[in-house]
């Protein structure tokens, strides 16, 4: 039984997720859709070196937007919890995630010292 109240936008596109303790311990994973209240997250490709989610945990997920002519680079920062966790076929694991709290963050192009010849080849 199909529970969403919300629709759902297929898409896929990479995130940043981190627990909500432990910032530090991100890592990259792929979302398969999301909605205002939430997305779905595929957590691993059937490898076992990545330990799959329990339902209750929270992180934190950025998601890098576009660039914007006028406001630059952001990202939106959702605080979200593992609503779900269930596993494919092929032995994949898929998360879903309710977001509690979003908000946009400026994201800031690396900042390259500039010093005459260094580090140039000749």
């Amino acid at each position: 039984m199909d529970r969403r109240n919300r629709n759902r936008l297929a898409m896929t596109t990479f995130c940043r997720l981190a627990p909500l303790h432990s910032r530090r311990r991100s890592t990259w994973k792929r979302v398969e859709n999301i909605s205002p209240s939430g997305m779905l997250v595929a957590w691993s490709r059937g490898d076992m070196d990545a330990l799959p989610p329990r339902v209750g945990e929270f992180y934190t997920v950025e998601l890098q937007l576009p660039e914007h002519p006028v406001f630059g680079q952001r990202a939106l920062l959702f605080k979200s919890k593992v609503v779900r966790v269930f596993q494919q076929p092929n032995g994949g694991v898929m998360a879903g995630l309710e977001s509690t709290q979003r908000r946009f963050k400026v994201v800031k192009a690396a900042e390259w010292p500039e010093t005459a010849g260094s580090g140039l080849v000749n």
